[in-house]
């Protein structure tokens, strides 16, 4: 689930609440929330995420269902 999706999520839940109480609750943590933050990504991580761009766009991927097969072959050994 994206960010959006979360969002719209929690509006939703948010416009049914008439319990005072928990809406100042939840005022205050996003009062505290901070926004501003932008999480800046260490370069090993900019590379591995160029690295699996590269799987994808050469075709060097795996299905979840032969990963899991894999997995039980690896683990009965």
């Amino acid at each position: 689930m994206g960010a959006l999706e979360i969002k719209l999520e929690i509006f939703d839940k948010l416009k049914n609440i008439e319990d005072i109480s928990l809406l100042e609750k939840i005022r205050s943590i996003l009062k505290n929330a901070d926004t501003s933050k932008v999480y800046q990504l260490e370069q090993y991580e900019i590379d591995m995420l160029q690295e699996s761009e590269e799987d994808l766009k050469y075709g060097r991927v795996i299905s979840q269902e032969d990963l899991d097969k894999e997995d039980l072959e690896w683990l009965s050994k």
